[in-house]
């Protein structure tokens, strides 16, 4: 298949992409005559750790974790990729390897844009350029958080702000949301950096409270300001007892 090919067949599957949904017709097509679709299998390996990247990887459908691994073998999951997003930007930026290993954790089907294609459209179109630098600036975003809720949230705040992002993303025009867990609980527990048996047990907790209902992998919220003002109230009954502490 020639570029002129892709260029036609794949400029539907860019649209899907949320960064790229209203690229000008002349980047766009520049961008997927240099792009392939791609299928992975539950289980596989898109990219190992300290490997070069080919492309950046937009993902159709399916999902991807991304995980880094000490030298002893433990796996920690940084993030949980949903379709729509895109993952390998900075190593493509920088022309070095990957600094973590992605995995499918279901059926996959990704558009990959070549590292040249990219780099030659940033240099040619700005707003290809600007697309980049919300996409550094997204993931910079999500980073700061997560070293925000690892540091100075509890193991309930840290599950009730993850669902409070999900339903408001999910969330009509009323205040109640339905979240449908994107990975397995055990997999959500490690992004979070808490133990699945912690995740259970404090998803048991908001229930108790009537926050949320549980039924299987699908979360019920209530109402999402009532479960963000928990949060917050927990944050600061935290911090209370931290400065009694300094105190006595």
């Amino acid at each position: 298949m020639n570029d002129i090919d892709r260029a036609f067949n794949f400029l539907p599957y860019l649209r899907e992409v949320t960064p790229f949904a209203a690229l000008g017709d002349e980047p766009a097509r520049f961008i997927v005559g240099g792009s392939q679709i791609r299928a992975a299998p539950r289980g596989q390996i898109l990219c190992e750790k300290g490997s070069l990247s080919t492309g950046l990887q937009c993902l159709l459908e399916g999902r991807i974790k991304l995980a880094a691994l000490s030298a002893l073998g433990t796996e920690r999951v940084l993030d949980i990729i949903q379709p729509g997003r895109v993952f390998g930007l900075a190593a493509v930026l920088l022309d070095e390897p990957c600094p973590v290993f992605a995995e499918s954790i279901s059926d996959c089907r990704l558009l990959v844009i070549g590292r040249e294609r990219i780099h030659s459209a940033i240099a040619e179109w700005p707003e290809v350029s600007a697309i980049m630098l919300r996409l550094l600036a997204a993931d910079v975003h999500r980073l700061v958080h997560d070293l925000e809720a690892c540091c100075l949230m509890t193991a309930r705040q840290r599950l009730a702000d993850f669902l409070v992002k999900q339903g408001r993303c999910r969330a009509d025009a009323s205040d109640r949301a339905v979240v449908v867990l994107p990975a397995a609980k055990a997999l959500i527990a490690s992004s979070l950096n808490i133990s699945a048996e912690t995740f259970s047990r404090e998803l048991r907790e908001l229930a108790r409270r009537g926050l949320v209902e549980i039924e299987r992998r699908t979360i019920l919220i209530r109402s999402l300001d009532r479960l963000a003002a928990y949060s917050l109230e927990e944050l600061g009954a935290k911090a209370a007892g931290a400065v009694a502490a300094q105190a006595s």
